[in-house]
């Protein structure tokens, strides 16, 4: 069942290999400071709901940065937005680095993280509607692959956190790496962008949305966009929390620890490169719900797990499960016209990481009262919510005309 209509094929592989490169320095970023959190929460001692309010200053710079970003757009053009925004976050993540392992500042970590969460937020728009638009022009779906290259990047910067660790390397000593790479792939990524433009601006009165069951089109989504923020919740849930529970819930060292996120990551990349696919020959509905209970089944499998084989197997079988519903939903939004398309995937963006950022800081708080593996349970029970709204989200993708 394809999500997008066939359009005229155009030169644009280019543009293509580009924005999959921005897509991967994202997530290399995300999860370098991510596969650090145990680090972190033992160098300030933070407890869980240290924790979770550290993790809502990323939270909070990311939703600020989602709510500026289309002001931004306008502005500057989007070539020189996807060079500047990942060389920014870049030097804001060796700021980060320094703050925990040289100056110890517990209040600069907070603020460092805030900015992050700023640029990271910008550019998540900006790297969004710019694969939103290659993808209209190539007329075949491929956000779950885009997606899939967030997720290669979140498997390379686990594996770097992995192994830096493991060989005694600082934070700031692994950030400055990881900080040289993201600026490289930047500029080889500026070889292929074309200086062009969003149009923000409002649609013309004319337009008409018609929607099967006369479902006006801000229901429709307000739909999708709550089906995408249940599953992106279990995604944004592992990044923060997974390794840390690892150690301080179930007992690993902070280099195992490590590789349990970096499980994770793996399996949620190989699901999203065999995400097009799957949804092609059995349907978006069908995909979504098979991977959402791979998902429950791998979340409970981790709480529960005794020994690091199962953890390893719940990490692996959570990863699976969190790789469609967010690339899918983007995909359902850019389905819609060249013109609402960029609308409408700005505002399932801010949806998906306003779920994946802003519910997982609350587990912090919970787990100080119930223990963290007994706080993950709001994660399966959030998932099981997601997946009641799936089978009619997930048919919004087909059930749209636009007529101008």
């Amino acid at each position: 069942m394809a999500l997008i209509a066939p359009a005229r094929a155009k030169p644009v592989f280019g543009e293509r290999l580009s924005v999959n490169l921005i897509f991967l320095i994202a997530g290399l970023s995300f999860a370098s400071w991510a596969g650090r959190l145990s680090i972190f929460a033992m160098i300030f001692d933070f407890s869980g709901s240290r924790l979770g309010a550290f993790l809502f200053c990323m939270t909070a710079g990311t939703l600020a940065g989602i709510t500026f970003a289309p002001a931004l757009s306008r502005r500057i053009s989007a070539k020189n937005l996807l060079l500047v925004l990942p060389i920014i976050l870049a030097l804001i993540l060796v700021g980060l680095g320094m703050s925990v392992s040289i100056l110890h500042s517990e209040v600069l970590a907070f603020v460092v993280l805030f900015t992050n969460g700023l640029v990271f937020g910008c550019l998540d728009i900006t790297m969004n509607v710019n694969g939103a638009k290659v993808e209209r022009k190539l007329g075949k779906s491929i956000m779950p692959s885009l997606h899939g290259y967030f997720s290669l990047g979140s498997l390379l910067g686990a594996g770097i956190a992995t192994t830096t660790l493991s060989l005694g390397i600082t934070t700031a000593w692994h950030f400055i790496l990881v900080a040289v790479v993201i600026i490289a792939l930047a500029l080889v990524a500026q070889t292929g962008f074309r200086d062009w433009n969003y149009n923000y601006s409002r649609p013309r009165e004319s337009t008409q949305l018609k929607v099967s069951g006369a479902r006006s089109h801000r229901g429709l989504l307000l739909l999708l966009g709550l089906m995408v923020a249940g599953l992106s919740f279990a995604e944004g849930a592992a990044n923060d929390w997974l390794a840390v529970a690892s150690v301080d819930g179930h007992g690993l060292d902070h280099p195992t620890g490590a590789l349990m996120f970096t499980l994770f990551a793996g399996a949620m990349t190989i699901g999203r490169f065999a995400g097009g696919p799957i949804v092609d020959r059995i349907g978006t509905k069908c995909s979504l719900m098979i991977m959402g209970m791979i998902g429950l089944i791998g979340i409970v499998l981790f709480i529960l797990g005794e020994n690091t084989a199962t953890l390893g197997a719940g990490a692996v079988l959570w990863g699976l499960g969190s790789a469609l519903g967010f690339p899918v939903g983007m995909s359902i939004a850019a389905s819609r016209s060249d013109h609402l398309g960029p609308r409408a995937v700005s505002v399932i963006s801010a949806f998906g990481y306003g779920a994946m950022l802003s519910g997982p800081p609350v587990i912090g708080f919970v787990a100080d009262v119930t223990g963290l593996p007994q706080a993950l349970w709001i994660i399966a029970g959030i998932l099981v919510i997601s997946l009641l709204i799936t089978p009619r989200a997930a048919q919004s993708g087909n059930a749209v005309e636009v007529n101008h």
